[in-house]
């Protein structure tokens, strides 16, 4: 298979690594700037507790119109980078190419399959590109991979990691076997979910309570964590999330203990929440696709999230705050 890994960063370069080493594949990628240029000269590495996975790509590129048409590509962008890059991506696409997005949050083709009528999320896609374009083509993807770059082309990720990939409309289709066939070529563990919506809430819940808080206090995930007043808001504001969930038909609540999501032995002492990892790259944030689009469910659902709202404000005035920078 051709395979393109549009972002080429942490995510990104943690599953390049992989699929390289493999060599099963023909992998390419699309990154920037010292990153890309170090992908260039020495391949990209991945350290995975004590195994290392290293290599070159086919083919490492900023520019995606350099590229063949590729059978597969997997979108490893932030959610508020996605709009503009529709049209590239769409042009990246062989006629029966397939792209995974693997993304935190909601995602933008969630009306996909199921309430094509209601159309595009405003919030995600504003101008609806996304929808218009790919909407058909597009598997949903949760992933379970904390992973920092520590350097450029070299990845920092712990074992144990989980991919969970699935067709908008919940069927379990060839090209969605295909994919997960890539992924078990590579070692890597890609499960085929025919209700990907109920694997996104189980994974927002953890976000909502991880990302905007770590990315407020600036501290590593376990630093945070060992204080009993930030595990408790963290708490009320993943309880927040689970009604919403509640109220779109997903009542997920007994399929996670909260607090174990939030005890710090859960995660390595030098995790960085993804969020945080961005304010300090003075990167924009996901402030929408975590908390604005379940805010915004919760306002169509009429669901109290008072916390939710409180700290979405804070995320948003910090966003722009680095924006400006």
């Amino acid at each position: 298979m051709k395979v393109c890994i549009f972002g080429a960063g942490a995510v990104g370069g943690h599953l390049a690594a992989r699929l390289i080493a493999a060599g099963k594949d023909q992998i390419s990628l699309i990154a920037r700037g010292p990153h890309l240029e170090a992908i260039k000269k020495h391949g990209i590495r991945l350290h995975r507790g004590e195994e290392v996975f290293a290599g070159s790509p086919f083919a490492a590129t900023d520019k995606p119109e350099e590229l063949a048409p590729q059978d597969v590509v997997i979108v490893t962008l932030k959610a508020q980078a996605l709009p503009g890059a529709a049209a590239v991506i769409k042009r990246l696409l062989a006629p029966n190419g397939v792209v995974i997005f693997a993304i935190n949050g909601l995602p933008w083709w969630w009306n996909q399959g199921v309430n094509s009528d209601k159309g595009h999320l405003p919030l995600l896609d504003p101008q609806g590109e996304l929808w218009a374009l790919l909407r058909h083509d597009s598997l949903g993807c949760v992933i379970y991979s904390p992973n920092e770059v520590i350097e450029p082309g070299v990845i920092l990720g712990p074992p144990g990691d989980r991919w969970v990939m699935g067709e908008p409309d919940n069927s379990d289709s060839e090209r969605l076997q295909n994919v997960i066939a890539l992924f078990q070529r590579a070692g890597i563990e890609g499960i085929a979910s025919t209700n990907v919506r109920k694997n996104v809430w189980q994974k927002l819940i953890i976000n909502v309570g991880l990302n905007p808080v770590a990315a407020l206090a600036r501290l590593p995930t376990v630093v945070m964590t060992s204080s009993e007043g930030m595990r408790e808001q963290m708490k009320d504001m993943m309880r927040e999330a689970l009604a919403v969930a509640k109220a779109t038909g997903f009542d997920i609540a007994d399929t996670l203990n909260l607090d174990e999501l939030v005890t710090p032995k859960k995660r390595p002492g030098s995790h960085r929440a993804s969020m945080y990892q961005d304010v300090l790259a003075g990167r924009s944030l996901e402030s929408e696709a975590i908390l604005g689009q379940l805010v915004e469910l919760a306002h169509q659902h009429g669901v109290a999230v008072p916390k939710c709202e409180i700290v979405l404000e804070l995320i948003r005035g910090l966003d722009h705050s680095l924006r400006l920078n």
